[in-house]
Order: structure tokens, then C-alpha cells, then sequence
């Protein structure tokens, strides 16, 4: 009998993040689920469950801009999944307004960028494959709003001087994430552990049709023209299959398709100033 697959996804409750769930569930892949709001998990927990028996789905509360309790998170997950095959830091932050993390980052960076490194670094133990055969996945939900943003200042990343919406400090904080996967990819090669980052497209969100940082012109068009979660959450679920793509790491993915990473995404002095603080960021 074949063993089953084992993903965790953040930000899971709603959203592209909810349909990749039920898309794994479908797909045979057991789940671990990590959210802040706990009645939320349950609700979708039972959801799962009914839809697909088989599944097992297990449940982490934390909340993604606190950094001790990302580490604890992580730490539950290896106790109870010694192994697990793919990791989708799928939770994102778009806002207007500036709002604090515990250790002062503001929340685009915090949860965008900075908790995905978190997540990522401290699953490593149960994503590292020893041997050549198999490989595992990390998949950073990314946007092309990041092509907006025209430079990557590391010493501001954290505390922006304007938040200013879909094209300020969350298009930013995409370029980081976009960035730090094409570092990662490089960095973790040689543990078996392949990284992409990936946009979804065009989403019917909650966060896509509520978010004040939203540009009124956008949010017009979200019934017209934004793809439902179901069929979006299909194309993350293939871009993160190990053989597509050419079995290629460190690649950028956009609604489907590859397309060339950004300039700053491949400048390496600009990745070594971003790996360095998110390594000091993570240290907190």
C-alpha cells in the first residue's frame, strides 16, 4: 500500500487556500492545517472529513506574525509528522494600514515574507530527504503585484515609510518572498527540498473583494474578470508537483505558466541582504 502524502498549509480557511485543501484531500494527501482562528480550522476540519473520510487532517493554531509561536507550530508538526512532503506557505496580508507585529514588523513583511522563512526553516528536519530519489516542496504564494515594486530596500522592508496598498509594502513584501525562494532554492537543493514560487492569478478572495488596500477600480472587476479559488487552487497544486515544470527549482509561476523571474529576485547581493535579515528578523 502506498504511503500517503503529507502537506502543511498556512492561511487554509478560506480562500485559494481552502480549495487547495479540499483539491489534496481529493487527491488522497493527508493534511496539516495551520490557522490562527481555531473555530475556523474546526469548521473546515469537519468539512474535510465529511467530503473525504479518508483524510487524516490534523489541526495547528498560531498566529503567523507572532515568531515563537510560527517556531512552535513547526515543532508540533515534526512531533506528530517526523516527514512531510510539501509545505504551502499560502497565508498573505494585504492592508493599507500599518499594523504591528509583536516584534514590531510591520504585517506585510511579517506575515508575507517573514513567516513563510520561519516555516520554511523550521520544517527543514521533516522536508530533508537524505537520499536521491524523492524530493520534496515548498510553495510560496506569491503575486504578480510584485512587479510594481522597483527596488528591495532590506533596511525598510520591516518598517515601511508608507504601507500604501495592493502596490506599496504588499507588492515589497511579494518581491521579497519571490526572492527568498529563489535564494532557498540554491540554498536547500542539496537536501532534496525544491522551492517555487508561485502566483495563483486573479482570485475571488475575501481578501480581494473587502481589502481596503484594494484599488477601487480593482475591486469593480473582481466579479468580471478574477478566477474562483477552485480553479486557481488547481494550478497551484500542479505547480507544485515535483515532475512538472521540468522538475525545475527556484522557478517563478504565474496562473499556470512559467515566466522569468524578476531582475531583483536574481541579483545575489540583493538575496544575501535579504537572507541576512530574515535570519536576523527570525532570530527574535
Amino acid at each position: 500500500m502506498q504511503k500517503r502524502k503529507i502537506a502543511v498549509i498556512t492561511g487554509s480557511t478560506g480562500g485559494i487556500g481552502s480549495a487547495i485543501a479540499d483539491q489534496l484531500a481529493m487527491a488522497g494527501w493527508d493534511l496539516v492545517l495551520v490557522n490562527r482562528n481555531e473555530k475556523k480550522a474546526s469548521q473546515q476540519k469537519a468539512a474535510l472529513r465529511a467530503a473525504h473520510p479518508d483524510a487524516v487532517v490534523d489541526l495547528v493554531q498560531a498566529d503567523l506574525m507572532d515568531i515563537p509561536q510560527i517556531k512552535a507550530a513547526a515543532q508540533t508538526i515534526i512531533a506528530q509528522h517526523p516527514q512531510i512532503d510539501a509545505l504551502y506557505n499560502n497565508s498573505g496580508v494585504l492592508t493599507s494600514e500599518r499594523v504591528m507585529s509583536v516584534q514590531v514588523h510591520e504585517s506585510n513583511y511579517a506575515v508575507n515574507t517573514l513567516a513563510a522563512y520561519v516555516m520554511a526553516q523550521a520544517l527543514r528536519p521533516a522536508l530533508r530527504r537524505d537520499d536521491n530519489d524523492t524530493n520534496t516542496m515548498i510553495v510560496n504564494t506569491t503575486s504578480s503585484a510584485h512587479n510594481s515594486a522597483k527596488s528591495l530596500d532590506t533596511e525598510t522592508l520591516s518598517a515601511p515609510k508608507v504601507i500604501g496598498g495592493l502596490t506599496g509594502a504588499y507588492a515589497t513584501t511579494k518581491l521579497a518572498l519571490t526572492t527568498m525562494g529563489t535564494a532557498m532554492a540554491d540554498m536547500l537543493q542539496g537536501e532534496g527540498i525544491m522551492v517555487r514560487s508561485v502566483c495563483p492569478g486573479a482570485v475571488v478572495t475575501p481578501m480581494t473583494k473587502t481589502s481596503n488596500a484594494m484599488p477601487g477600480i480593482l475591486k469593480l472587476l473582481v466579479p468580471l474578470f478574477f478566477n474562483a479559488p477552485e480553479k486557481q487552487a488547481a494550478k497551484m497544486i500542479h505547480a507544485a508537483k515535483i515532475d512538472s515544470f521540468g522538475g525545475r527549482t527556484g522557478i517563478y509561476i504565474t496562473n499556470g505558466k512559467e515566466k522569468p523571474l524578476p531582475k531583483l529576485a536574481l541579483d545575489q547581493d540583493v538575496q544575501a541582504r535579504l537572507m541576512a535579515k530574515l535570519a536576523l528578523d527570525a532570530a527574535l
